[in-house]
């Protein structure tokens, strides 16, 4: 089976067209067959399965079928006769139409305009000239042609920016390979404020959990080194990280500090909004070297008027007293940069841990990146990770008995917090707060939160503008590669998709996404749908819903999870290739049952099935067209 195939089928909704009204547009072009004449030139004409009363500009024979131009809507539809008809009453010839459309004729042209006729699309000569315009750089012409059906179908925009939208999602291609194919073009590009943080955020995005947990441990070692307001405690960070080979053992660690300080300093400068330390930051790390004696002072007490004013005395009070007294030496002698180590150590140190705790405080959106450019100081070597995940995930017992009890307590507090950070599978509230960190982080709903900031001019705007989609228009909107410039619009492409696949048909809604997820080493792509119907309130109402889960995992292969509510009882089918999955699901389906009856919902049945073409079959036509999902009343996260 193949789960992106099943996606690609229900996505296209209005695949079956059957007793479909026409709507006709003035200059749309039909195929039509003339069943009745009546006076003065009126006429009963058959148009796919439907049939209308029109006014004709010539008079017909019964039976004789024509291609006809819509004229006039206003009152009676008026059709005017493109050719004379087809010998024997037969449809005219395709070719004889390309040419009063002035397309040339080819077998892709007759092939669209067939499409056309057949699937009782719209036509007027603008949409076959622009549709034949398209086709001709689609790498799939069938895609291309299910592409065009869908976007007329669904009314939407008559634009190529849509219709590459919609072809980018019967692509089937993976959103996470999309966002690594970018992340790869961008580690060559010149690092310009959207390519630093679009680059940032891929990265973020297209981690295993494995690797974020790992992460996140490292950056606790650093900034526990850094800025620590124990000295015990930044010791023993330090030779941990010598000791896992993230810090050669013959460094020093008044040169790495130093490196550790220009490395914020260049970071916080290259931001737009960066710490109010900033400037100062990086002039002192310069004058700390090879600035002059009048020079350093300057910046030193520039910094120290800069702490005096900080709200946390406590640290400030720390890191003024240090400056305070190298100011002092420099101040009664003729000493001048570069500082020996011991005070560059302890001026740097201290910056630090008045910087990290401002960072703390600062809302996410608006912190520096400085941390990770630190980061960049260290060998960051598979070895290293490998000896770093060995101390995270091994017993208490088993850690090396040449540990200090510094280092052993430094381990659990890290396991602690990658413990905390980790992804809570077993808790619902997490993992739906994660489906809508990612839905955020990509963008999906970036259009209404902007409207929302325009309603309420007092949002944080900027914070909307951090999401992918956003940076993504950025980027395409600067001087870059070819080779970058069609992987962020492919990318880009990949998530208008969804989100014009997502829409309201009259009192019911259907939102379709995509998000990248991790299960610890391996990736995969989440894809959902949710069908139901807004409340007055315009809240989805919970007690009525059909959601489908598409996921390939490591074990179970590609899975397809069918939940239909009605009244609050639920109804779940797994499709699945194992034969065994029922017997591995039996001891967590109680579970299952106790904790949706706490949420109040009544868990009726679970059915295993393979997907066999009838089982996916089924599937798909229960969902495929709007006018059948009466029964449908809604959806929410709590499931």
């Amino acid at each position: 089976m193949r789960t992106s195939n099943i996606v690609q089928d229900i996505i296209m909704q209005e695949k079956i067209t059957a007793n479909k009204n026409l709507t006709f547009r003035p200059g749309q072009i039909i195929s039509g067959k003339v069943l009745k004449l009546f006076p003065n030139q009126m006429a009963e004409v058959q148009v796919g399965s439907q049939k209308i009363i029109a006014q004709l500009e010539v008079g017909l024979s019964v039976n004789d079928r024509h291609f006809f131009q819509v004229q006039s809507v206003e009152g009676q539809v008026q059709l005017k006769v493109l050719e004379s008809p087809g010998l024997n009453g037969k449809q005219p010839g395709i070719e004889n139409l390309l040419k009063q459309l002035n397309l040339p004729v080819t077998k892709e042209n007759i092939s669209l305009l067939q499409f056309f006729l057949k699937e009782q699309l719209p036509i007027t000569k603008d949409t076959i000239h622009m549709a034949a315009d398209w086709l001709q750089s689609s790498d799939s012409f069938q895609e291309g042609l299910e592409g065009i059906r869908l976007l007329l179908a669904k009314q939407l925009p008559f634009t190529k920016d849509v219709y590459q939208s919609l072809t980018s999602i019967l692509k089937n291609e993976p959103m996470t390979l999309l966002m690594e194919n970018l992340l790869t073009q961008l580690k060559g590009e010149m690092p310009t404020e959207s390519v630093i943080k679009l680059s940032a955020l891929l990265t973020e995005m297209t981690m295993t959990e494995k690797e974020k947990m790992s992460n996140i441990a490292l950056m606790k070692l650093v900034k526990e080194w850094l800025s620590s307001a124990d000295s015990q405690k930044s010791k023993t960070a330090f030779h941990f990280l010598q000791n896992t080979g993230f810090i050669s053992p013959n460094a020093s660690e008044e040169s790495m500090v130093q490196q550790a300080l220009e490395k914020w300093a260049k970071a916080e400068t290259e931001q737009t909004k960066s710490n109010p330390a900033s400037n100062i930051i990086a002039e002192l790390a310069k004058n700390m070297r090879i600035g002059s004696r009048e020079e350093l002072i300057l910046s030193l007490t520039k910094l120290q008027n800069l702490l005096k004013n900080d709200v946390n005395e406590g640290m400030a009070s720390r890191a003024l007293s240090e400056i305070q007294k190298v100011l002092s030496d420099i101040r009664s002698s003729n000493f001048a940069p570069p500082l020996n180590e011991m005070d560059t150590k302890a001026i740097a140190k201290n910056i630090f841990l008045v910087l990290a705790q401002e960072t703390d405080r600062m809302e996410a959106s608006n912190r520096p990146t400085g941390w990770k450019q630190i980061l960049s100081i260290l060998n960051q070597s598979p070895s290293s990770f490998s000896k770093l995940d060995n101390m995270l995930y091994m017993d208490q017992d088993k850690l090396p008995k040449s540990l200090s009890n510094e280092e052993q307590t430094l381990i659990n507090q890290m396991k602690n917090e990658v413990k905390i950070a980790g992804m809570q599978w077993d808790n619902s509230h997490a993992v739906k707060d994660q489906i809508k960190h990612l839905i955020h982080s990509i963008g999906l709903s970036y259009e209404h939160e902007l409207l929302s900031v325009l309603k309420s001019p007092e949002g944080d705007a900027v914070s909307k503008a951090e999401t992918l989609k956003p940076l993504l228009m950025r980027l395409l909107s600067e001087e870059v590669s070819p080779a970058i410039k069609d992987a962020a619009e492919k990318l880009l492409f990949k998530i208008t998709g969804f989100q014009v696949l997502s829409q309201e048909v009259g009192p019911l809604q259907q939102y379709v996404f995509q998000v990248p997820m991790s299960f610890w080493e391996m990736k995969s792509d989440l894809t959902m749908q949710w069908s139901g119907r807004k409340m007055e309130n315009g809240k989805i109402d919970p007690n009525f819903c059909r959601v489908l889960f598409y996921l390939n995992l490591n074990q179970l292969k590609e899975t397809v999870v069918d939940l239909q509510v009605q009244n609050r009882v639920m109804n779940i089918s797994i499709i699945n290739e194992r034969a065994d999955l029922r017997l591995l699901s039996a001891p967590f389906i109680t579970h299952l049952k106790e904790n949706l009856a706490k949420i109040n919902y009544h868990l009726s049945s679970i059915v295993f099935e393979k997907p066999k073409d009838e089982n996916v079959k089924k599937l798909k036509t229960n969902i495929s067209v709007p006018s059948q999902m009466s029964h449908v009343n809604g959806v929410d996260f709590r499931i």
